[in-house]
């Protein structure tokens, strides 16, 4: 089963003056037991895509299937019921935090669909378990007063203990410190790797996107120009830049130096492996 967009798109103030197209042409499938990174410059119709795969906005042109339902066509109970399988977490983890404590901003969604009693405190218990949280010391903390990273992981756990099977991601790394990041995109593999489920992460930092995700999508000015894994992307390293992207700055600087080194692999993760592939060009000139 999957998330399916056939010939998406999608235009914003339709049938006004000012009307702006925001994607067009888009095919593109999101599978579970995948992590699915989608990368693109401001403006490229990232966040849209996002919100189409949700169900939260319909298609202008095409079709959007959610485990081959239309949620366009939907309404009611039905509507609710696909759109708990996709669980959709904002940029900012404060416009999803409002209750007074950390145990009761979880327990929310869940209750919503008419979970209570042990079931429900199963699920908050068992969504902060998975996203490292510990329950005796924070589920009575206002999430106000949380760390970013705190902060960013709860909201996650909310959408959580939906039991989604699909959770999108928008930024989830934006504003967080290194240590923070690392232990949100450990998480983020951990969901998929435990659990089978499918992930889709927006990015800006393509460091994230290349070194988590199994697949990624290129958007500019609202079409796919690329769908490739991370080491196929980054082989139109210097493409990426001319759209406005900021490779992880190990590839940044393979690149540049492929100017010298014509045969440089330019598709590298991470310092250990770039450090190899540079030794191995220097090597050569000797």
């Amino acid at each position: 089963m999957s998330i399916r967009l056939v010939q998406v798109g999608f235009r914003y103030a339709r049938g006004l003056p000012w009307e702006t197209q925001a994607l067009k042409n888009i095919n593109l499938e999101a599978g579970k037991n995948e992590i699915l990174g989608i990368i693109g410059p401001t403006g490229s119709g990232k966040t849209t895509l996002l919100q189409l795969m949700n169900g939260v906005r319909h298609p202008s042109e095409g079709r959007v299937l959610i485990d081959d339902q239309d949620p366009a066509v939907l309404k009611g109970r039905e509507i609710t019921r696909l759109r708990q399988k996709v669980g959709l977490v904002f940029q900012s983890p404060e416009d999803q935090l409002f209750a007074n404590s950390v145990y009761e901003d979880i327990a929310f969604g869940p209750r919503n669909l008419g979970v209570t009693g042990s079931e429900l405190d199963h699920r908050v218990r068992w969504a902060m378990e998975v996203l490292d949280l510990d329950f005796e010391d924070l589920n009575q903390r206002r999430p106000q007063n949380l760390s970013g990273g705190q902060k960013r992981r709860v909201a996650i756990a909310g959408v959580l203990a939906l039991k989604p099977e699909y959770l999108i991601l928008d930024e989830p790394t934006a504003g967080l410190d290194p240590e923070g990041r690392k232990v949100l995109l450990k998480l983020i593999r951990k969901l998929r790797e435990d659990l089978g489920m499918g992930v889709v992460m927006v990015s800006h930092r393509l460091q994230d996107i290349m070194s988590t995700c199994d697949r990624v999508v290129v958007l500019d000015k609202g079409e796919i120009l690329r769908t490739g894994t991370p080491r196929e992307i980054l082989q139109h390293g210097r493409e990426l830049i001319e759209i406005g992207l900021h490779l992880p700055p190990i590839n940044l600087l393979l690149n540049e130096l492929k100017d010298v080194f014509p045969h440089l692999d330019t598709t590298l993760l991470g310092p250990e492996e770039a450090a190899d592939e540079i030794d191995r060009a220097l090597r050569g000139l000797w």
